[in-house]
C-alpha cells in the first residue's frame, strides 16, 4: 500500500518527494522528514532539446556557445556531451554575424 503524505493526492508529481532506501526504491516526503505540513509542489517538467525525453528542470542545464552565451536547456546527459569541446554550437566570429552584404 502506498502512503500519501499531500492530503490523499499522488505524491509521484510532488518536487518534494524522494526515492530513499537501500535500492533507492523506497519514496518519502521531505515536507514529512521535517515534521512540515505538506507543500504540495509540482515539479516543473521540460523536454530536453537534444533527446526529446521529459525531464525535471532541476536536472537540467544551459549549455554555451563558443563565447559564453546560454545557449539551449539539455539533460546532464546530453550536457557534459554537447559541452566536450568547451562549447555548444559552432564556433563563429564577427564575419558571421554579418546578415547582409551591403551592411
Amino acid at each position: 500500500m502506498i502512503e500519501y503524505f499531500n492530503k490523499g493526492n499522488d505524491c509521484d508529481t510532488c518536487e518534494h518527494q524522494y526515492m530513499t532506501g537501500r535500492d533507492g526504491t523506497v519514496s518519502a516526503c521531505r515536507m514529512k522528514d521535517f515534521g512540515r505540513e505538506c507543500e504540495y509542489k509540482e515539479i516543473d517538467m521540460r523536454i530536453c532539446q537534444c533527446c526529446q525525453q521529459e525531464v525535471a528542470r532541476r536536472d537540467m542545464d544551459f549549455t554555451r556557445d563558443c563565447r559564453g552565451i546560454t545557449f539551449r536547456l539539455v539533460c546532464f546527459s546530453c550536457y557534459a556531451e554537447l559541452m566536450a569541446k568547451g562549447y555548444d554550437g559552432e564556433y563563429y566570429d564577427e564575419r558571421d554575424e554579418q546578415i547582409e552584404d551591403d551592411y
